[in-house]
């Protein structure tokens, strides 16, 4: 037992590159409780370490939505983040539909507030027993007191929650404390899906991923049991597909912070073999949800290597686009793919060093630059570099390249309207069909360039605009101008601007000229 605790201690400090590794699938909402003196209940997809109360993952996302709706009907617990220092005047809607006690306006104190919030937790961790006896001794004390309409809140709140707990009830009565974990296996990675039992009640749902990974055994179930339940307290009871490895040891070990042992069971009839089959088929729903959209990519990217001739799957893809306003702000873009998917790290953007309208010219200034330093720099270079446009577009990267001594990149080119792709020596442009997964994958990465692009050039022509508006004061020159928008970032905030941050940046005498503009 010592020395599986000194592993796990281990393990959790060191992180050892060929221990299983379960990463657990957050990409599910939670529902959040704050810990704070006036705590809110918000849904999220963070967690952090801040020692608030997560509650979740819900799936379908709608269902966290839906349980966030019944906190704040229920228990009218907020989900602002005004601070509640008293200095508010008065409550927003929220308070008026009986959804919050508005402690920001002091409706609720802190006492009264934390009571609302202790039935909160109760209703999100499942137990409803201790929920009801709560809610049916305040019901009765607010009749004692008349308060008839906080008694009515309440017994409306305990009916639907009946209703609401008996939806969630588990198929079997006897599941007070039990967890429930089913795998399923995709290629070299398993899922495992845990199922939260408390109180006869499905609370929560929990997915972790397990890479490197043919088949499960003994073996690695006591390594997941281990590595889930080194971050929280085991239940009373696990269903599992089969008895881990080291089983006597491993429940002397989890039942160190309980007071009694638990149990490991594996069904072989009845109904918790249909919950543990509901456990493995959501492992493998989720598997083929998170991973089967790359294997469609790799597929599709493969199809693109066939149809323009590559030499290999085009893994990385850079795709060029110009943009500019009748040959003013010339500016080039460029975006990476990896694998069907924005690579942004890798995007560049380049202001071109000649304001004029040609857009072979800039094309070719954009790919110079670009892969004469990516050699300088020793870096990766692309299997596929896409332009935007036709052949005089694909001719003057081509000529970058030969330039350069990377002829033996390969380049094509995508004509908007008939999307037609253009590539070296074939005379006759390719038309792929309209309903392509390849034709779709060169339409987005050029759309994406193209968005990167006209987002670029359109900061640079308003900035241009913005100078030509300051431009207009007598007095101030284009340096001053220059100062100014570098120092508030847009002529808006410089109206705005107080007389001290002016004369901190341009000096007293162009602030009083500037003082002028402002009340213009």
């Amino acid at each position: 037992l010592e020395a599986l605790v000194l592993e796990n201690n281990l393990i959790k400090k060191y992180r050892p590159p060929f221990n299983i590794l379960l990463k657990d699938d957050k990409s599910y909402p939670y529902i959040k409780l704050t810990r704070e003196p006036y705590p809110k209940v918000y849904v999220t997809r963070k967690i952090l370490k801040d020692k608030a109360y997560y509650f979740g993952p819900f799936f379908p996302t709608s269902a966290a939505y839906r349980t966030a709706d019944l906190v704040y009907r229920f228990f009218q617990i907020r989900d602002c983040d005004i601070q509640i220092d008293g200095k508010r005047g008065r409550a927003c809607l929220k308070y008026q539909l009986h959804r919050c006690t508005a402690p920001c306006i002091g409706k609720v104190d802190e006492i009264a507030y934390q009571e609302q919030t202790k039935g909160a937790k109760l209703f999100l961790e499942g137990k409803s027993d201790e929920l009801k006896k709560r809610l049916e001794t305040a019901m009765w004390k607010a009749s004692e007191l008349q308060a008839f309409e906080q008694a009515a809140h309440h017994r409306d709140a305990l009916n639907q929650l009946d209703s609401w707990f008996a939806k969630q009830k588990a198929s079997s009565p006897d599941l007070v404390d039990t967890d429930i974990l089913g795998s399923a296996l995709l290629d070299d990675r398993a899922c495992i899906h845990r199922i939260l039992v408390r109180g006869g009640n499905i609370i929560a749902r929990h997915e972790y991923l397990l890479e490197n990974t043919e088949v499960m055994t003994p073996n690695i179930w006591a390594e997941v049991i281990q590595g889930i339940y080194s971050e929280e307290t085991c239940p009373s009871r696990l269903i599992l597909e089969m008895r881990p490895e080291h089983e006597d040891i491993l429940l002397r070990w989890l039942g160190e912070n309980r007071t009694s042992r638990p149990k490991i069971l594996v069904p072989r009839q009845g109904n918790k073999v249909a919950l543990l089959s509901m456990a493995q088929e959501n492992a493998k729903l989720a598997l083929e949800k998170k991973f089967e959209p790359a294997q469609l990519t790799l597929a599709t990217l493969e199809g693109l290597q066939k149809m323009l001739s590559l030499v290999r799957i085009p893994h990385r893809i850079e795709c060029f686009d110009i943009s500019h306003s009748q040959g003013q702000e010339v500016v080039a873009s460029l975006v990476s793919f990896l694998d069907g998917k924005p690579d942004k790290s890798n995007y560049r953007r380049f202001k071109m060093s000649i304001d004029k309208n040609d857009d072979f010219a800039q094309m070719k200034e954009a790919v110079t630059r670009r892969y004469r330093r990516l050699k300088e720099e020793g870096g990766n270079f692309p299997d596929l570099v896409l332009l935007d446009g036709g052949l005089g577009q694909l001719n003057s990267a081509l000529q970058s390249l030969e330039h350069l001594n990377l002829s033996h990149l390969e380049c094509a080119s995508i004509a908007k309207k008939e999307e037609l792709i253009y590539r070296p020596d074939i005379p006759v442009p390719l038309r792929i069909p309209k309903t392509s997964p390849v034709l779709h994958l060169l339409q987005q990465i050029r759309d994406e360039a193209h968005r990167f692009a006209i987002t670029y050039h359109r900061t640079l022509r308003s900035k241009r605009t913005f100078k030509n508006e300051l431009a207009l004061i007598k007095g101030i020159g284009e340096k001053s101008i220059q100062r100014l928008l570098d120092h508030f970032g847009s002529v808006k905030q410089v109206r705005k601007a107080s007389v001290e941050e002016i004369e901190s940046i341009v000096g007293p005498r162009l602030t009083q000229l500037i003082r002028g503009w402002q009340k213009s």
